[in-house]
């Protein structure tokens, strides 16, 4: 493994150097002085690549290909320091959900991409650092890799274009997702689950991807968040701006999941802030939510990590972003030494913050009542390293391009005490956030 420090280049302008290289994917940690902001990373021309629907075997598929490949670490270096990158789909949860079968027709797009990167530049947002970690696994060695990226970094790249306007379309109505509400409030009655978290979907026409990029760079301002991520896969491409995590893994076993489960908008003075950051701090169904989320993740972390390591360091503390408040959990634990990242992420994925509780029945819920298949939203998208480590997101937030069409999806978690309206207000302001940053035009059905 090589590693060698790059000029103090901000990650914005090697973004838009590198965005039009073969296999582009930025995980854009933008929130500066969010604990999960340190760093970020770019990774370009993979060696390989894998593409999977939601097979029953795909933990073995998965574990396998990732074996094929393997280097040093460099002591001391970013956590990430080349591996895999890529997403799960929320329609691969069959693969790792015993008896979910969803009813929304599977499309030709795959439900899982992974690309394997020998080539990485990784940023530290604390010291200012940038440094080019390259493995040579590829045709091309450590040293070429290096130097072909200078080349390319020393080159002027003009600013993207202004993006094109985005005409956006309601798939979910007022209505339609008020009856959806008020169905699932059926299903808590009779004991079918504690809460769903059920969604509504807005589409444009697709998007190439420099227009794809033009938006998210006009986007990303406005809406920095911990996890955002641009990435350039054959099926899809992806666009997030994500809060939350799903799950990490450190080199040492050590486990983290972050829930948010609570949402609230910014004031508009410093007064009304603290009154809207005290309302959320004291809603009961906010916090019940967020509870019911921290029992079945730490029910699902339990069912790969040691005896009675997992624990909970948090719970709904109040976090801050650049548009709307949340409500945050942290739940830790040691992963057993038989067990590695991928049947962690198997153990919880798909988020419970983004289903429900119970999980199996939350689904079959979700899975009856949204309009259509979920696509990347609600999925996760990550790395694993070279030494085992992991971290990915939950993919919220998150504009999906793919061949025939552009998607955005926004949720809310429903209990017995939501009201319909106050549901779709929120929904509508998740993806107002989004949808507002960028030039366009909304559209109601």
């Amino acid at each position: 493994m090589l590693a060698e420090p790059l000029p103090a280049l901000d990650p914005v302008a090697v973004a838009a150097r590198l965005c039009g290289e073969d296999g582009f994917v930025w995980l854009d940690s933008a929130a500066s002085g969010h604990p999960a902001s340190r760093h970020s990373y770019i990774g370009v021309w993979p060696v390989d690549r894998i593409a999977l629907d939601g097979i029953a075997s795909a933990s073995k598929h998965l574990r396998a290909w990732i074996g094929r490949f393997s280097a040093d670490r460099v002591a001391g270096g970013a956590p990430f320091q080349g591996g895999v990158v890529g997403y799960f789909s929320y329609d691969f949860a069959p693969a790792f959900v015993d008896r979910i079968r969803l009813r929304h027709a599977r499309t030709s797009l795959p439900a899982l991409e992974f690309a394997f990167y020998d080539t990485v530049i990784a940023f530290d947002h604390t010291s200012g650092e940038a440094t080019v970690y390259a493995a040579g696994l590829g045709e091309m060695s450590a040293g070429e890799s290096i130097r072909k990226l200078r080349e390319i970094l020393s080159t002027y790249t003009p600013p993207p274009s202004a993006p094109p306007p985005v005409d956006w379309r309601a798939q979910s109505g007022s209505e339609s997702y008020k009856k959806a509400v008020r169905r699932t409030q059926d299903y808590i009655r009779d004991g079918d689950v504690y809460q769903a978290n059920i969604a509504g979907l807005w589409n444009a026409p697709p998007q190439a991807r420099a227009e794809a990029f033009a938006q998210y760079m006009s986007i990303r301002p406005g809406s920095p968040a911990p996890f955002g991520a641009f990435g350039v896969f054959p099926g899809r491409t992806l666009a997030s701006f994500s809060p939350e995590r799903l799950i990490a893994l450190d080199g040492a076993g050590r486990v983290k999941a972050e829930p948010i489960k609570g949402t609230i908008r910014r004031g508009q003075t410093d007064e009304e802030d603290r009154k809207l950051r005290a309302e959320l701090a004291g809603s009961e169904k906010d916090r019940a939510e967020n509870i019911m989320i921290v029992d079945l993740l730490r029910n699902d972390m339990s069912r790969v990590c040691t005896s009675s390591s997992v624990t909970v360091s948090s719970l709904c503390r109040l976090e801050t972003y650049s548009n709307l408040h949340h409500l945050v959990s942290t739940i830790e634990g040691d992963l057993a030494p038989d067990e590695d990242a991928i049947s962690l992420l198997q153990a919880v994925f798909p988020g419970g913050s983004i289903t429900g509780a119970p999980k199996l029945r939350a689904m079959e819920i979700i899975d009856e009542l949204e309009p259509e298949a979920r696509g990347v939203f609600c999925g996760s998208l990550g790395w694993i390293g070279f030494d085992g480590a992991m971290d990915f997101s939950i993919l919220i937030r998150t504009i999906e391009h793919v061949p025939k069409e552009t998607r955005l999806w926004a949720g809310a978690g429903i209990t017995l005490l939501s009201d319909p309206d106050t549901e779709y207000d929120e929904i509508c302001l998740k993806a107002a956030r989004i949808m507002s940053a960028a030039p366009g035009r909304v559209a109601a059905t």
